[in-house]
Parts: structure tokens; sequence; C-alpha cells
């Protein structure tokens, strides 16, 4: 079996879906026609035998667009992830890490152990980073998407770990910071969502 297969915190079996293409695909030099996906942690883990090379985009083409990026300059870039062994189970570890240009952080999760708190801990912990380096602006990149869905609700409607939201909003609202999010997908080649993920498990699994 691919050991790409079963899911790396709790070690499932993964189910493989199917990618939706985009008109966005096309300005991009690869992409996946498919993913595999853990129900129970709802990580996505992408394989090279998916990844098709998008002959539509050529290198020079590629220069071009991202020279039409229109995006805000920000003060600082950050990519967070959380990891947990033994998901779901007594004997679960978790820890986050993020990393931002030569800075890598890292931690374990104190009291409940699970993906979900690690993965929200780590953006807390990015944007509390940042806030005491006197950033304002920031871009927080994550490969998780119940907390981006968590982030776009108050914290007071957050159903689970409400907690880590709160402390989130408060570190946004006092230190005056506007803070952008991006989706990433986790295990896809993005060098700084692995430098993370490699933070967090090497933490996750030690001892």
């Amino acid at each position: 079996m691919d050991s790409c297969e079963t899911c790396k915190n709790c070690g499932r079996v993964l189910q493989q879906k199917s990618t939706k293409r985009t008109a966005e695909q096309l300005k991009k030099p690869y992409y996946y026609t498919a993913y595999f996906y853990c129900a129970h942690c709802r990580k996505l883990y992408h394989n090279d035998k998916f990844k098709v090379i998008n002959r539509q985009t050529s290198a020079f083409d590629q220069k071009a667009l991202d020279t039409l990026d229109t995006s805000p300059n920000f003060d600082a870039e950050i990519w967070t992830d959380g990891a947990c062994v033994h998901n779901g189970t007594e004997r679960a570890k978790a820890a986050w890490g993020f990393v931002s240009g030569t800075t890598e952080r890292a931690g374990l999760v104190v009291g409940k152990q699970t993906n979900n708190v690690a993965e929200g801990l780590a953006i807390y912990h990015g944007l509390l980073w940042a806030s005491s380096m006197k950033y304002k602006k920031i871009k927080v990149y994550t490969d998780s998407q119940i907390s981006l869905f968590n982030l776009q609700k108050a914290p007071e409607k957050v159903k689970q770990n409400s907690e880590i939201f709160f402390n989130i909003a408060s570190v946004i609202s006092s230190n005056g910071l506007t803070v952008t999010y991006e989706k990433v997908l986790g295990h896809s080649g993005d060098p700084n969502n692995e430098r993370a993920d490699k933070l967090a498990n090497a933490l996750a699994t030690q001892g």
C-alpha cells in the first residue's frame, strides 16, 4: 500500500477524492486531479501520482502572471501547521508550529490533545509572535479548513475550542493587527507549509 494512503496523524486509511478543475489552475505550473482525505482528522494529502504538469502555462507566462499580483504588501507572512499523533485516542500528543522567513517556532499543546487544537494554536502563536515584533499587516497561511471556517465567525459562535479563537481575536484587536488568511494545500510541495508541518510533527512524535 502507498504510504500516502494512511493518515500521518491517526493512521486511518485515507479516502481518494477527485479535485474540481477551476480557471485558476490554468495560471499555475501544475495541478492535482485527485487527493487523499482523512475523514477523521479532516486533512488533505497530495500525491505526485495525481500531479499533472500544466502545459498551458509556460515559465515565461507564469512569471508574467506573477508580476500582475495586486496583493497588498505585508509586514509578515506566516505559515502555520499543527500535528497530533494518535489523534482521537488517550495516547494523543499534539504540537503546533509556524515559520516566517528564517523564524521557526513550535510548542507542545497543553490540555486537549487534538489536531484541530494544534492547528488553531499555531495561528494564535504565529500572530502573538508577529505582534511582539510590532508587525501590523500580516498574512497567515494554513492548511486547516476548520480553522479558517471558525475564523470567519465571531469567537462566541465557535462551537469547539472557542477559547483559542477568543485569544486570536484578542491578539488582533489589542495590537491593531490587520490579518489576511489563505488556505494552502497540505503536503502539496509548498516549502513553508512543509517546514511548519515538520516542526509540529517533530515535537508531537518526540519521546
